[in-house]
């Protein structure tokens, strides 16, 4: 009776050992490039050799361990949605605990008054023009060309409410003169809508905005990375120009995809948040690294062609450090959302919001500034 009584108490023991290590839940969408975090599930052994710091596969794609040279250890879940919708709505409603999702769709949540942060920056992408096949133009300046020779407006296709892509070419048209309507958000600053040569179109997600495209009832679409080259190679629409170098250039290399959470979430989970930050930063500097290795573990998570994903991963970067590039970004998103009186007041929303005011709304740097120095001891050991 007391081996069984004894055996019975090392199994409860070992079962509440199991459920004491803290676990988080990570949301991402299916077909977008979280590639750090593809690397470190796919190639433990480096991370381990190379930083100490490393995932330890439990369930393939799906379920991991975090584990680092002093035996620490954390739950890793990886859930996957199908639309950036879905990955707001569970990290919102704290089905997850962290969304990687794209920095206009946090910023956009935040500017309606809901307690969601940036947390980190993750990628960066250029912005590209694609354009139906019959459009006769092979570059910016021959696009603007036929634009203003054209009978009617030119439609542009884009996705999102709060697009970067498309505030980054609405600003590019007003400094090339060109007149626009359509549905960006708030006032349109086109001084003459009569002479309108612009519409812009909003589509519902990448999906509806290519076939938009390939019919012809848009002429062109603005995108980032990945959608782009995703349509592009769908459909056999060029991508005739990048957007976002475009003068004025206020939005060049803006944030792409984010780390986000919500704020009661960072309150209570910062300490094994930061862990995964760190993981991150480790995973991020591997990424800049070793592109074949990148462009491999890519095509083995997405299930995609090595053709495709090449030139995708070509017109985007990643970077974990909340430099210059990145806060501009932000700032420069929302003030051209406020020249077009686009900013909604809510009681976490004042009218007013000087650049100060704005990053420590929308992004929180308490647990990445820590992780990034624990990180970079790992880089240079």
């Amino acid at each position: 009776m007391k081996l069984v009584t004894g055996t019975v108490a090392v199994l409860l023991l070992l079962a509440a050992a199991a459920w004491a290590v803290p676990s988080l839940t990570v949301a991402y969408h299916r077909d977008d490039h979280a590639a750090p975090l593809f690397n470190a599930c796919l190639y433990p052994e480096d991370f381990q050799a190379r930083y100490g710091l490393y995932l330890e596969e439990v369930k393939p794609h799906q379920l991991y361990n975090i584990l680092d040279d002093k035996g620490d250890t954390m739950s890793l879940r990886l859930a996957a949605y199908d639309t950036d919708t879905e990955v707001m709505a569970a990290l919102l409603s704290d089905t997850v605990q962290l969304g990687i999702l794209a920095a206009e769709d946090v910023l956009g949540i935040i500017l309606a008054g809901r307690a969601l942060r940036i947390i980190a920056p993750l990628q960066y992408a250029r912005d590209l023009l694609l354009v139906n096949p019959k459009v006769p133009a092979a570059n910016w300046k021959e696009f603007i060309a036929w634009v203003k020779k054209l009978d009617r407006p030119a439609t542009i296709g884009y996705i999102g409410q709060y697009s970067m892509a498309a505030l980054g070419l609405s600003q590019a048209l007003e400094y090339e003169k060109i007149d626009y309507v359509g549905t960006l958000p708030g006032k349109d600053l086109s001084p003459k809508p009569e002479s309108t040569k612009v519409k812009f179109s909003r589509a519902d997600d990448r999906t509806a905005l290519a076939a938009e495209l390939a019919s012809g009832r848009s002429d062109a679409a603005v995108l980032e990375e990945p959608a782009a080259t995703w349509i592009s190679s769908l459909r056999g629409c060029p991508t005739i120009d990048r957007t976002d170098a475009l003068p004025p250039g206020r939005l060049e290399d803006h944030p792409g995809t984010v780390i986000a959470a919500t704020d009661q979430v960072i309150s209570r989970r910062g300490e094994d948040m930061g862990r995964f930050l760190e993981l991150m930063a480790v995973a991020t500097h591997y990424t800049n690294n070793n592109t074949q290795k990148t462009l491999a573990a890519v095509n083995q998570w997405l299930g995609a062609s090595a053709t495709r994903e090449s030139v995708s991963l070509g017109n985007m970067g990643f970077s974990s450090s909340p430099d210059t590039k990145f806060t501009k970004g932000i700032w420069n998103w929302y003030f051209a959302l406020k020249l077009r009186t686009a900013v909604p007041h809510t009681v976490r929303m004042p009218l007013e919001m000087q650049e100060k005011n704005w990053l420590e709304t929308a992004y929180h740097s308490l647990l990445l500034t820590p992780a990034l120095d624990r990180a970079g001891a790992r880089i240079i050991r």
